[in-house]
């Protein structure tokens, strides 16, 4: 253990100076740092004593400037979230566009990107549609779709929605295209930074989805989880908000290593017993974890652009005999429309998720 120590305290940055043994002034919000090494703060292990670092850093100069912005870390500025009941198909496409499509899917949900429809034009960040048929002509979906907007995404897109939000009311002009669900954003969350900066960006989620049920807008939260005290948080906020039935858990990012996210299943099936209410869990890509995840969950849906993007590079599922399927090139005359092909792809997918799920069962 001294050798880590000393290890450690060479590893520190110039300048950088450790709080000791004084209790760390936010670990009644995190719980505390589970890294085997209790002498030491995320402080000590994860800051870079860089002044330039965009990490939530206590030691950093704007620190006390972005508590302010999230209103502390606490419940304050939090809404109750509203969560109208709705029945979610096992698997559910993510659309990205429209294009070489002639004719509008039937489908009776889709699931569509946020930071697609909001743009900044002159300035100000707006909705590129008015009202829901434009929305659903935009994206080639029938008219009586029900659009999930899956708010998970990559960092530039996360961060123009939260700086532009309340200027220019983007709940607002969310509100009339008729969303059923808006799953929230997914705030990075790393092991390797300050808890500090973990507990700001899950803050951040908060607020928007706070937001967005306070204008009208039923609201999923996306689940994250760095360390054990976090699925401890995630119960507690569950419970205070009991119409919640649809959370998120993003597979994506983080969660590719399958150990990895057998126990994040595990973690949200032990909330889901502490709470005592059965939870619909969405999976945000993932669908190597549908056997294990229908053997948890009642009820769970998939959404990932597996059919859509296979369609776009001109492939096509096929099964064989045997009952296995797997995408095969399918050629397509210049300029002739898609719309044959991502139907039959996304009925093929479907069928082979509801398979995998029925394998889970058993």
């Amino acid at each position: 253990m001294a050798s880590v120590v000393k290890k450690l305290k060479d590893l520190r940055p110039a300048g950088v100076v450790a709080p000791g043994y004084v209790k760390c002034p936010v670990m009644d919000r995190c719980g505390g740092l589970q890294s085997g090494l209790p002498l030491f703060t995320c402080f000590d292990l994860n800051c870079c004593g860089q002044a330039d670092c965009d990490n939530v850093c206590l030691r950093h100069q704007s620190y006390h400037e972005r508590l302010r912005d999230i209103q502390g870390f606490g419940s304050t500025g939090l809404g109750p979230l509203h969560q109208q009941p709705m029945t979610l198909p096992r698997y559910v496409p993510m659309i990205h566009h429209g294009n070489n499509r002639d004719k509008p899917l039937t489908c009776g949900v889709a699931a569509l990107d946020p930071y697609q429809i909001m743009r900044v034009k002159e300035n100000k960040y707006q909705a590129i549609v008015s009202d829901p048929a434009e929305l659903r002509r935009k994206f080639q979906i029938a008219d009586d779709t029900k659009i999930i907007l899956r708010g998970t995404a990559k960092d530039k897109p996360l961060e123009r929605f939260w700086q532009y939000r309340r200027r220019d009311k983007v709940m607002e002009a969310l509100l009339p295209l008729n969303i059923s669900l808006f799953i929230g954003p997914n705030f990075s969350q790393f092991l390797d930074v300050p808890r500090t900066d973990n507990l700001y960006n899950r803050k951040r989620q908060l607020l928007c989805l706070s937001e967005l049920s306070a204008a009208g807008i039923s609201v999923a939260p996306h689940l994250s989880a760095t360390m054990p005290s976090d699925w401890k948080f995630w119960s507690d906020y569950l419970s205070d908000n009991s119409e919640v039935d649809h959370v998120a858990f993003n597979f994506q990012t983080g969660y590719r290593n399958f150990k990895q996210g057998t126990i994040a299943l595990q973690a949200i099936e032990s909330m889901q017993q502490s709470l005592g209410r059965p939870l619909s869990l969405v999976l945000i890509g993932g669908a190597q974890y549908l056997g294990p995840a229908s053997s948890i969950f009642d009820r769970m849906t998939l959404i990932d652009s597996a059919p859509f993007v296979k369609t776009v590079k001109r492939q096509r599922m096929v099964e064989t005999p045997t009952g296995k399927r797997f995408w095969q090139r399918s050629w397509t005359a210049i300029g002739q429309p898609l719309d044959e092909l991502f139907v039959d792809n996304i009925t093929q997918y479907t069928d082979w998720v509801n398979l995998e799920t029925m394998t889970g069962l058993n």
